[in-house]
């Protein structure tokens, strides 16, 4: 009887000790995701997903949340050169009438889908 509760114990303690572990390479992850040097190659192959497109210059901040700084000139413009190799996402724009050279910034979110940020 002592030894089942030994066990079972250390069965919970396993199954409790795993899920905070699991969140934070998921975390780790997520952030791994958008640093400066990954988006370039994710922008470039971004392909049929979903996109939003937010101006930095929105009055209301509140309704969209907190906007990520963008990255230095040259992580901008390594942004700017692979969303005019993207064929397809330069055709999405430009039903928006914008362009690569509108575009300070990017973001992933989990599931894939972008968010580009304009002047």
């Amino acid at each position: 009887m002592k030894m089942a509760m030994i066990i079972g114990l250390a069965v919970l303690t396993a199954v409790t000790g795993t899920a905070p572990v699991e969140a934070q390479q998921t975390r780790r992850e997520y952030r791994r995701m958008n640093w400066s040097e990954n988006l370039p190659e994710a922008v470039r192959t971004y392909h049929d997903r979903r996109f939003t497109i937010v101006s930095y210059r929105m009055a209301g901040f509140s309704e969209t949340g907190s906007h990520p700084q963008p990255g230095s000139e040259e992580h901008v413009k390594a942004i700017r050169d692979a969303v005019r190799a993207n064929k397809w996402l330069t055709a999405q724009l430009k039903t928006k009438k914008l362009t690569a050279n509108d575009i300070e910034w990017v973001s992933r979110a989990r599931n894939g889908n972008m968010t580009f940020y304009t002047k």
